[in-house]
């Protein structure tokens, strides 16, 4: 007979028990705050759901943290979009395998009346010269993601020092935040095109400058040496899944009848 005490204790046996087997039907990865801004990620899930059985249980972070995850064997796979650091990765963590997969880019937005004139700049470094020559307002991601990076990146090569600019905003915020932030400041801010395609229908900031070749915002995944499980497997096989099967779901993306993510072919 079951005693009241058990009775009691039994919703709680219950859930661990469930907590106990969800892993073993789960895949946990570290991907871009850009793969979820874009909708990409929840399409990837339900179709690599639908065919395998598995669920992705993901940490939608920057690329920065996402490859600090890793580091620490948090999780087994990784999807980010950051090559140079990205290059110093691989290079000290010797992952099983690393593959660039995908490009997007990356475009300038700002407010439609464009007080700096980012319209007339011919490349993305000139815009940001401008940005600054303007003291105009600029949101910064500010977090070690691969947006922020390239945003760096891009001060460099302009030869700025930003925080000189008193209206420089470090914000420490993921992209659809910032772009909403952006808005509401009525400041400009490097996007990824897919997440402000996204969410352009609620903006007034509109893309002021893209089409730089230096703007390719290229996505990579990296599958660490795990240690032998179900869990490491479950990672090889999304690994698997998405450079195989994967390919037409990104290829075949829209937003509003627009494509996003261009395949980059390989081995």
């Amino acid at each position: 007979m079951i005693t009241r005490r058990w009775l009691f204790l039994l919703p709680a046996l219950l859930l661990i028990q469930c907590d106990r087997r969800a892993p073993d039907r789960a895949v946990e990865i570290a991907t871009t705050t850009s793969l979820q801004g874009s909708g990409l990620l929840d399409v990837l899930s339900t179709e690599f759901r639908r065919q395998t059985g598995l669920e992705v249980h993901a940490f939608v972070v920057g690329s920065g943290q996402a490859m600090n995850l890793a580091r620490k064997g948090t999780v087994d796979l990784i999807i980010t979009h950051d090559p140079e650091r990205e290059r110093q990765f691989v290079a000290t963590m010797r992952p099983r395998m690393y593959r660039q997969f995908m490009w997007n880019d990356f475009v300038i937005i700002g407010p439609p009346n464009d007080p700096a004139g980012i319209r007339q700049a011919k490349t993305a470094a000139d815009a940001f010269r401008r940005i600054d020559d303007h003291r105009a307002k600029f949101c910064s991601r500010s977090d070690q993601s691969g947006t922020h990076m390239k945003e760096l990146d891009l001060w460099r090569l302009a030869r700025v020092d930003p925080l000189k600019n008193p209206q420089y905003l470090r914000m420490g915020q993921p992209m659809a935040y910032l772009l909403r932030s952006a808005d509401e400041l009525q400041g400009y801010t490097l996007s990824d095109r897919a997440t402000y395609d996204a969410l352009a229908p609620k903006l007034k900031n509109v893309i002021l400058l893209d089409g730089d070749p230096f703007l390719r915002n290229v996505y990579a995944l990296t599958l660490m040496r795990g240690r032998p499980g179900t869990d490491y497997a479950h990672a090889q096989r999304f690994a698997a899944w998405l450079l195989t099967d994967g390919r037409p779901v990104v290829e075949s993306f829209r937003i509003r009848g627009h494509r996003e993510f261009f395949w980059i072919a390989g081995d």
